[in-house]
């Protein structure tokens, strides 16, 4: 297991008694999730600190141990490991045991428990752009632990209809189980109807799809859990026809808000983490232009 600490704000101080938090996965170079969370810290006047941990994935169950053994107050947990870690955890909350994905562990006296807090911040992001889920019909694309979360959620809002387009088969039907979701293929042929009729259309797929700007409307909102560009290609590709639409950096945002009250039972100071990630952003449009492909967390 090892760890980055390259995205810790300056001026963080690192003591004896410091607490230990971070997010976990593979390939996640990219994340901004310990610049926004370091931020509150300082402003907390907490003396915690959140790095990243690059995880294998055959090596997850000695991380999860790591946990423990090492008394981290917990971690975040994404790609490709938000299913594969339910097994390790003494217990899982009723909403992460049932999209079976979790995003946010904490320690309690080594006994570690999961939760998942993307679905609720996918819906708190889409109420701030103030698209309400209630009576949509939702296309969600991908059938991962985000689009998982994605689907629960959109069942819980009371969304009119929900449909999945999935490259894994069998992933789609099993996401679709949890809301009760018809299946598209990710084919122009099916997808094309599939998003003209969606009022709402979520992405958790982290790569582009070869998508023609004329199967959207100018009615539609398309939210892309995507945070590695202001405009990935489907943004674009809706905006051309006037439809409304956002990356992932809201979705970012408040799921690391829930995740930081989870961790240190303190309200999270949501605008100190915003301006964090603004300024992230903003730094690494400068440095390169392009960054990398991320999801959530």
């Amino acid at each position: 297991m090892s760890t980055q600490n390259e995205n810790r704000l300056p001026g963080l101080a690192i003591s004896g008694s410091t607490r230990v938090v971070g997010v976990c996965g593979q390939g996640i170079g990219y994340t901004l999730s310990p610049a926004m969370h370091n931020a509150a810290f300082r402003h907390c006047g907490l003396d915690y600190v959140y790095v990243t941990f690059e995880i294998a994935a055959t090596a997850l169950r000695q991380a999860v141990d790591g946990i423990r053994g090492l008394g981290l107050a917990g971690v975040n947990v994404t790609k490709p490991l938000k299913t594969d870690v339910l097994p390790y955890l003494d217990e899982v909350s009723d909403e992460a045991r049932r999209v079976g994905s979790v995003n946010t562990i904490v320690n309690r006296s080594g006994r570690l428990a999961g939760a998942s807090t993307d679905g609720a911040g996918l819906l708190r992001a889409l109420e701030e752009k103030g698209i309400d889920v209630r009576d949509s019909r939702v296309l969600i694309l991908g059938a991962g632990g985000a689009a998982r979360a994605a689907c629960d959620m959109a069942r819980n809002a009371g969304a009119d209809s929900i449909a999945i387009a999935a490259r894994n088969a069998a992933r789609a039907r099993d996401t679709a189980q949890l809301g009760g979701a018809s299946i598209v293929a990710l084919e122009s042929g099916e997808l094309r109807p599939a998003l003209g009729n969606a009022d709402l259309v979520i992405n958790a797929i982290p790569t582009d799809l070869k998508l023609d700007k004329d199967w959207f409307r100018a009615d539609q909102f398309v939210y892309d859990t995507r945070y590695d560009q202001e405009e990935t290609a489907l943004i674009r590709c809706a905006r051309s026809r006037d439809a409304g639409a956002s990356n992932g950096i809201d979705m970012l945002l408040f799921q690391g808000a829930a995740s930081f009250e989870i961790w240190t039972g303190r309200t999270t100071p949501v605008e100190v983490m915003r301006s964090a990630l603004e300024d992230q952003v903003r730094r690494r449009a400068v440095q390169d232009g392009t960054g990398h492909a991320g999801q959530p967390v």
